[in-house]
């Protein structure tokens, strides 16, 4: 027995060898999965590190777009499931992408966003909207989205005091759609023409 060991050593070291780069490999393909991939447009919770359970101030957290299409976008909707048992949501404030606009000289604006707060945290959903009532005039356009200027706003929350360290708190896009008048050129979850990237909150000491 101990001969035919001997024999096959090598060979079973190169199985567990070649077993062991294929998990590494595995695990890498998932990490990068959950990046933006380029060239596509992509909804991105953005989410810090890691807060503190002592944390007793309100804080923001941007949601990014990485890119748009060619079309013009009159209206844009995302639902958000939070646990808002651990978290109170407290609102929309502005980002820094702006729409089309004919009411001023710049010919830009910022939208104006509706969301029902109490609603929100009642049922652990956050449903936004922006609907463009002229039908195209104050739209989202590609040639408004810039690198450093890509938030297309910012949620606001705080840590409710039933908060724990070693909580992990998911904030997870369920719906995402920047609509264009022809329904063929929307960016849409379902029909997989935009990414997300849900956030992820680590609660610390």
């Amino acid at each position: 027995m101990k001969k035919f060991l001997k024999k096959r050593w090598p060979w079973i070291v190169g199985i567990c060898v070649l077993i062991a780069a294929v998990i590494v490999l595995l695990t890498q393909c998932n990490k990068r999965s959950e990046l933006p991939i380029p060239g596509e447009p992509t909804l991105i919770v953005e989410t810090p590190q890691k807060l503190s359970v002592s944390q007793t101030e309100e804080f923001t957290l941007d949601v990014t777009i990485s890119q748009l299409g060619d079309a013009r976008y009159p209206a844009m909707s995302m639902s958000i499931a939070f646990d808002s048992s651990r978290l109170e949501f407290l609102g929309v404030e502005e980002g820094n992408i702006f729409i089309l606009s004919d009411e001023n000289s710049s010919g830009q604006k910022l939208p104006d966003w509706s969301c029902n707060v109490q609603n929100s945290n009642d049922t652990g959903s956050i449903n936004i909207m922006y609907l463009d009532m002229t039908g195209g005039k104050n739209a989202f356009t590609k040639e408004l989205l810039a690198d450093d200027y890509n938030v297309v706003l910012r949620l606001k929350f705080r840590l409710r005091g039933s908060a724990r360290p070693g909580d992990v708190l998911d904030l997870i896009v369920e719906d995402a759609v920047f609509a264009a008048s022809d329904e063929s050129q929307s960016l849409a979850m379902t029909t997989d023409t935009l990414k997300v990237k849900n956030g992820r909150l680590v609660i610390g000491e």
